[in-house]
């Protein structure tokens, strides 16, 4: 019993102790009497100590016509305060930086909307020599780059057939005229003859039966263009060409002929070149008679033009051989020359440059 006395009297000592130094003491003694909580450490990252990025699903290979504006887009996410630059790949050459060009070709030009992530690069009237690898670089350290091929072709019209096409008067002019298949939108074709454009129907036009001059367009393989012209006249005689909007033009003549056939043209026409090479033949010769007219004057010896007279026929000149043997042999038909005589001298140029002339004038005839 004197045992559980004094333990309650313990604990009525040490609670009257705890009120007495709580009213003493107050908040400040509570709070070092309550049990410390865990504490936990947070840290903040900013957004500059993140690096930037490269959107990668963009196009990366681009291919255009010659004189097609070009767009290269470049998309950097999380760009903080770093900048973008083009670089021109092949000579290292800086396009831009940021929003400013550093180039005097003013061809290209890099676009960015307000506080946009796309940095696009312009290339404006694009030609093949603009054709290469371009970088989108980011000034971070190392550096960042995307490449991307630029491609520029240039597309051509043609038209089937040969340059010049012959067509009888009656029949019909049917020209044909394709662009192979182009990165893009191929456009149109207008057919031209000379400096007007033939404004022709098509084929499914309700009122195509009833005129001359038809057109049809196929983009089924490409861009095909038919021109096809009713019953032709010599008035259609001319050059036609077919001029697409995005590629080069091609020409064809046509000739409408009436009754001659264009075989008998190209002989005419042969017979005229020949006509034309035999008359060089002839001015050749008679300036060669001019030629010994000038070395009588000048008293040439007699015995050198009749070494020259003397040479077999077979030494001459393949393309003048039926011509000089010619006169050779009229000029041996004078007989010998004498040295002591000047009137048989002179007689022997004069009558080798008459025989010239007699030949040129036969050759004309």
């Amino acid at each position: 019993m004197m045992a559980k006395r004094l333990r309650f009297i313990h604990i009525e000592c040490l609670e009257t102790c705890h009120e007495a130094l709580g009213r003493v003491g107050g908040a400040g003694y509570s709070a070092a009497l309550a049990p410390t909580p865990p504490t936990t450490t947070t840290t903040t990252i900013s957004p500059t100590n993140l690096l930037p990025y490269f959107d990668f699903d963009v196009p990366r290979n681009l291919t255009v016509t010659v004189g097609q504006t070009g767009f290269l887009h470049c998309r950097v996410e999380r760009l903080g305060d770093k900048d973008v630059s083009w670089i021109r790949k092949r000579d290292l050459h800086i396009l831009t930086a940021g929003s400013t060009t550093y180039t005097s070709d003013q061809r290209f030009q890099v676009l960015r909307p307000d506080n946009s992530a796309n940095w696009t690069l312009q290339i404006k009237y694009p030609q093949p020599r603009d054709s290469g690898v371009y970088e989108c670089q980011i000034n971070t350290e190392p550096k960042m780059s995307l490449s991307y091929t630029f491609n520029v072709v240039e597309l051509k019209a043609e038209i089937y057939g040969p340059s010049d096409l012959m067509v009888k008067t009656g029949s019909d002019i049917n020209l044909t005229c394709k662009i192979m298949q182009g990165p893009h939108e191929l456009g149109n074709i207008f057919w031209y003859k000379g400096s007007e454009m033939l404004d022709g129907k098509h084929e499914n036009d309700i009122d195509s039966s009833m005129a001359r001059i038809l057109v049809e367009d196929d983009w089924s393989d490409g861009l095909t263009s038919r021109l096809k012209i009713k019953r032709a006249m010599p008035g259609d005689t001319g050059n036609y060409t077919c001029v697409p909007t995005v590629a080069k033009t091609s020409s064809v003549y046509v000739h409408v002929i009436i009754g001659e056939h264009p075989a008998a043209m190209q002989h005419n026409s042969s017979s005229n070149s020949n006509s034309f090479y035999c008359g060089i033949c002839c001015m050749l010769l008679s300036i060669f008679s001019c030629c010994l007219q000038h070395w009588y004057v000048c008293a040439a010896p007699a015995e050198t033009m009749a070494a020259l007279l003397l040479l077999p026929a077979k030494e001459l000149s393949q393309p003048a051989t039926a011509t000089t043997a010619a006169t050779v042999a009229a000029a041996r038909s004078f007989g010998p020359l004498s040295n002591s005589s000047g009137n048989s001298k002179a007689n022997f140029y004069t009558k080798l440059f008459n025989t010239g002339n007699d030949i040129a004038v036969g050759i004309l005839s």
